[in-house]
Formats: C-alpha cells, sequence, structure tokens
C-alpha cells in the first residue's frame, strides 16, 4: 500500500512539474501565454495566445512556389492548345483567360504535374491571352509569363 501511495506521489509531482510548477497561488501574470498558430498567406504569421505572459506568434508564412512558364499558346482543331513548363512543386494548375470583352477569369485548373490544356470555351474569332499560377497547398505562385492565340488562326508549329 505505501508503494502504491509513492508511486502516486511521485506521478502527480511529475504532471505538476510537467504543468510549471506546484504553487496554486500564482497570478495570471505569472503564468505563460499560448502558443502561435500558423501564419495565413499573407505573410503575417499567426496571432498568440490570449494568456496574460502573451504568446508567440506563429512562424513565417509558407514560401510561395515558382510559377509555371507558359510555352505557347495555338489553335488546333477549332480551339486553343495551351502548354507549359510546370514547376516540380505544384499540387494545381490554375489558369486564367482572358479576350478583348472580358477581364481574368479562372479559365481551368489541372494537376500540377499536367504539362497542356486544350481549352475547348476558346472558339470564337478573338484573341485570348492566359497566364498560369501553380498552386501548393493554399499557397500561390505569382502568375507566369502571358501568351496569346486565336482558335481561327491557321494551325502552325509554336
Amino acid at each position: 500500500m505505501a508503494c502504491s501511495r509513492l508511486i502516486g506521489l511521485a506521478a502527480v509531482s511529475l504532471a505538476l512539474a510537467a504543468c510549471g510548477g506546484s504553487d496554486t497561488g500564482s497570478s495570471p501574470a505569472e503564468g505563460t501565454g499560448g502558443g502561435g498558430g500558423a501564419g495565413p498567406e499573407d505573410g503575417t504569421g499567426g496571432h498568440g495566445g490570449t494568456g496574460e505572459g502573451g504568446g508567440s506568434g506563429g512562424g513565417p508564412a509558407a514560401t510561395a512556389p515558382d510559377a509555371p512558364v507558359l510555352s505557347f499558346v495555338m489553335p488546333m482543331l477549332g480551339v486553343l492548345h495551351v502548354e507549359w513548363v510546370p514547376q516540380p512543386e505544384c499540387d494545381q494548375i490554375e489558369a486564367e483567360r482572358k479576350d478583348p470583352t472580358h477581364d481574368y477569369a479562372v479559365a481551368f485548373t489541372v494537376a500540377g504535374s499536367k504539362k497542356a490544356y486544350m481549352d475547348s470555351e476558346a472558339t470564337e474569332d478573338m484573341e485570348y491571352t492566359y497566364r498560369l499560377r501553380c498552386k501548393v497547398g493554399e499557397v500561390y505562385s505569382g502568375y507566369s509569363n502571358e501568351m496569346s492565340g486565336n482558335p481561327t488562326d491557321e494551325e502552325s508549329e509554336p
């Protein structure tokens, strides 16, 4: 029985030590604040804890990946064939397209390992301009170079 009491007291002592001591009379100002969370995409870091002691901010936001590089946009079978050099770390490639009457808007999203896409929505006799970006988790790269093409032009080699 004495042995089990000793083990119980030792466990309580260890638990108190892990929690910062056994002094129950400490004021809140002597405690430690919570840890910081992960930072948002804007690079500002996370917020600290709400305890009186304050907490440290989260670490820096994840570094943006490199943008893919557009290789060419060319007419093929009445639509536009868009091809690029992907970045190895990309989870997804997001392509935006604009035309003379519309600003950039997302045209398609494909797996990060893809290198080309046939844009079946680009069929009118007008110039379409593309730009791409890489997405890793919730972090986006900057935009790629821009390239344009008209799906009704004669097909030619890039």
